[in-house]
């Protein structure tokens, strides 16, 4: 079902809900599945007005390579996705957790997608991968 969230357009996979509510206060637009085992969550900056930005790829990389650094992650996973927009991602297994990171831009606006797990482990990791999936190459603003 294709929804429009917090200013993006997506397709939201089935079995997947909005849990922001349920989160501390402040915490980001947030989506899982109720059988999940992680989260996706957004941190969105939309072009507002002055002097319009023009947001690349390699600003992309660059976005994600210092999101890597900060979350102990390794960049060299970072791949260009195939989406409706530019976007860049890289995964990795950091502290026990792990960590989905995708920048998507149209230029103007960027968007930070973040899934994270505590349990690599789990048989539902795939399914929340999948969802994870259709959510980004189908997103855009």
């Amino acid at each position: 079902m294709r929804v429009e969230y917090n200013g993006l357009r997506f397709e939201l996979p089935q079995g997947w809900a909005d849990i922001t509510e349920d989160l501390p206060s402040g915490s980001p637009p947030s989506l899982a599945r109720a059988t999940g085992v992680g989260a996706v969550q957004f941190s969105i900056a939309k072009y507002r007005g002055g002097k319009e930005p023009r947001v690349t790829l390699e600003d992309l990389r660059n976005f994600l390579t210092e999101f890597c650094e900060r979350n102990d992650m390794q960049s060299d996973t970072m791949i260009d996705r195939k989406s409706r927009v530019m976007c860049v991602a890289a995964t990795s297994v950091a502290n026990g957790e792990l960590i989905t990171a995708n920048y998507l831009s149209n230029g103007r606006d960027v968007v930070l997608a973040t899934y994270v797990c505590a349990d690599p482990e789990s048989p539902e990791l795939k399914e929340d991968l999948n969802g994870v999936e259709e959510i980004i190459n189908s997103m855009d603003f």
